[in-house]
């Protein structure tokens, strides 16, 4: 066997493997675990084109990791490693300003302002609403997803922010069974922010330079 088909068959053996697995839940125009695997076998997942990244911080200040993100086409590409954070599943959105100041006065990272979402919709059908992140306990945390909802101009037109919430998000999904206020159906709130609660972490999104492909 030469060099040239190892490769090959190890990405093939490895989509084998995956086959089957269960995908993640999460909005409308976020790739599934299977998809993902696809994404990044066929090369896609190389961080070809232009790219940008948020430093992520807590309330306090630390440094709790990055989410970056790499252009492919019609889509964005996005990795978040994470560490420091409470356990269990968090919200995880695209804020509409790049401001994260822990000590505003309405509370920390509010200054972000709500979730990026330029044709007005609802949650989950904002432009920035992302699938939720799950911190392992030892307070660590990785995903990778494509994204379509979001294009690289969108990033380069006005400087945005990614923010993790403390609590998991609910994408809107409330039946009528469910009751707010007497009737039936998500309240006001719940069609804003999907009930993610406070803000845990944010980091200012920066768009880099595109490298000269011909180098």
């Amino acid at each position: 066997m030469n060099n040239n088909s190892v490769k090959p068959l190890s990405a093939m053996f490895a989509v084998m493997l995956l086959t089957g697995c269960a995908a993640s839940d999460g909005p409308q125009g976020a790739k599934t675990t299977q998809e993902n695997i696809a994404f990044a076998e066929s090369g896609s997942g190389q961080k070809k084109g232009q790219r940008a990244k948020a430093e992520m911080k807590d309330v306090n200040g630390n440094k709790v990791g990055t989410v970056s993100f790499s252009e492919h086409g019609t889509h964005l590409f996005v990795e978040a490693n994470l560490k420091g954070l409470t356990p269990g599943h968090h919200g995880f959105h695209i804020h509409e300003k790049g401001i994260c100041e822990p000590d505003a006065q309405a509370g920390p990272f509010t200054t972000a302002g709500g979730h990026f979402n330029p044709a007005g919709a609802t949650h989950s059908g904002h432009a920035g609403d992302m699938p939720s992140i799950y911190v392992n306990e030892d307070g660590k945390a990785k995903i990778s997803f494509s994204f379509d909802r979001l294009i690289m101009d969108h990033l380069k037109e006005q400087e945005l922010a990614v923010m993790i919430h403390e609590k998991p998000d609910n994408f809107g999904n409330i039946p009528d069974r469910y009751q707010a206020a007497g009737q039936a159906g998500p309240d006001q709130e719940t069609m804003k922010t999907g009930d993610a609660g406070k803000r845990q972490a944010c980091g200012v999104i920066t768009v880099k330079a595109k490298k000269d492909s011909r180098k």
